[in-house]
């Protein structure tokens, strides 16, 4: 999963810093995943930085950044922290 991510806000948003941290170990047996797979890759935190988000609000860059993870969502994502930086 985070591997998918990564490549999607780099692929999306050219981001001059970009860290994914997976927190899914602190949050055991808050959220059952779809698969065992996935079941340590439920909860992540981005700490990111792009020009492209340049005078947009953030709102609207967790909005995006939601968007462009909507499947990740359906596939098990529970929770994500953004850190704007």
């Amino acid at each position: 999963m985070k591997e998918i991510i990564q490549e999607k806000l780099i692929r999306e948003f050219a981001p001059s810093f970009l860290e994914i941290i997976n927190n899914s170990h602190l949050h055991q047996n808050h959220f059952v995943a779809p698969n065992l797979e996935l079941q340590n890759q439920t909860h992540f935190m981005i700490k990111i930085s792009a020009q492209c988000f340049n005078g947009m609000t953030k709102i609207n860059i967790h909005r995006q950044i939601n968007k462009i993870l909507s499947d990740e969502f359906k596939r098990g994502l529970h929770a994500l922290e953004i850190k704007v930086i």
